[in-house]
């Protein structure tokens, strides 16, 4: 795991590095088109009470949709090495728009579920709550599964492009094959984000661009641990694929001398 663990590093700084303007970029219209909608319609829509809270909930939800579908397909190009545009940004939000808000409602219901499941099963008093908090641990365990599959849950819709049925099935193969890893990563995941967010301006400019080049940067080099294990190295037939193995050995002997005397590289 350690070596896997060095290679997701080190080209997710690599890619951080020589990407820094496109991530500030689409992490800055992924905060203009979510958080500040939101808040905007929060603040200034005619509404009270409850109807106020709900039509907010639901105005977060659409334009978390879009604004992260556009910002997650455009760190898949950039792992890939693929050109990455504003235009493509709302190309991309229009096309995953449906599948990521259908994932954004399904794993939502089944978080407000759970939750509610762990309250209720907290509570009950048969055999001094024994049997209660037994039913309530198995929630939790579920929740926290349910939760380990965020971090490979939108990379391979966008990186993939599969159906929703699919890309569920292989997020929770992942989370099984690699628990250590997976745990260790949305802890590292979690704690970058309310580390950005905390700052104020990193959540303007870096915080969700920065987790989701991240996370795809994961999701690329697990599948290829993988391929690795369990099937033959194939020779590249194609010269896309020769120059994108000779990129791959740059960047792996890249070293900080590049960042301090970048005209020697």
């Amino acid at each position: 795991m350690g070596a896997l663990l060095s290679r997701i590093y080190r080209r997710f700084f690599w890619s951080s590095y020589d990407n820094i303007g496109k991530i500030v970029v689409l992490n800055v219209l992924w905060f203009g088109l979510f958080p500040v909608v939101t808040y905007l319609w929060f603040r200034l829509v005619p509404l009270t009470g409850f109807a106020r809270l709900v039509s907010t909930l639901l105005v977060a939800l659409l334009t978390h949709s879009f604004a992260s579908s556009g910002v997650f397909a455009a760190a898949a190009r950039i792992v890939r090495r693929e050109p990455t545009t504003i235009r493509q940004f709302f190309g991309d939000g229009r096309r995953y728009y449906a599948r990521t808000l259908v994932l954004s409602v399904v794993f939502g219901f089944v978080f407000y579920l759970l939750f509610l499941s762990i309250r209720f099963y907290g509570r009950i008093e048969v055999g001094h709550g024994v049997l209660g908090f037994f039913l309530a641990g198995i929630q939790i365990w579920i929740l926290a599964f349910c939760l380990l599959m965020q971090v490979y849950l939108l990379p391979i819709l966008f990186t993939r492009d599969w159906e929703l049925r699919r890309v569920i099935k292989w997020s929770a193969m992942l989370v099984v094959l690699q628990p250590g890893l997976t745990v260790l990563l949305f802890l590292q995941v979690f704690g970058l984000f309310v580390l950005l967010c905390i700052t104020g301006v990193g959540i303007a400019v870096l915080a969700s661009s920065l987790v989701s080049l991240f996370l795809a940067t994961t999701l690329r080099e697990v599948l290829r641990e993988m391929d690795a294990k369990w099937t033959p190295k194939k020779r590249p037939t194609s010269w896309k694929e020769i120059f994108a193995e000779q990129e791959e050995a740059e960047e792996d002997n890249r070293t900080l001398g590049d960042i301090l005397r970048p005209w020697d590289s």
